[in-house]
């Protein structure tokens, strides 16, 4: 949850630092979207950990990009996709139907 929160705040503050276009503003949208998802990973549900992994993949295009230049928000969306991942995986093998039909 705090990654996610992080990730927003950063998202958002690249406001000030880059001139206003689609490009930022889209940016910070996702800041915004970041933040909501950290508010609903509090939680104990898997949809907002599902949907902040699919908000994080989103960087994954820009990182493989020769051009861009790789901004921490972008090194912690991958570490909270990693986590992600492995919070889904880890739940999915606990809760397997095999377990349960004791």
């Amino acid at each position: 949850m705090i990654l996610a929160l992080i990730i927003g705040g950063l998202l958002i503050a690249q406001l000030w630092t880059q001139p206003l276009s689609q490009a930022s503003l889209t940016t910070a949208g996702r800041g915004v979207l970041f933040v909501l998802l950290a508010l609903g990973l509090m939680g104990t549900r898997r949809l907002s950990v599902v949907l902040t992994a699919l908000l994080c993949s989103v960087s994954i295009p820009g990182l493989l990009a020769v051009n861009h230049t790789p901004l921490i928000s972008d090194a912690l969306a991958m570490l909270t996709l990693l986590l992600c991942a492995g919070l889904l995986l880890a739940s999915a093998r606990t809760s397997s139907p095999q377990d349960t039909a004791t």
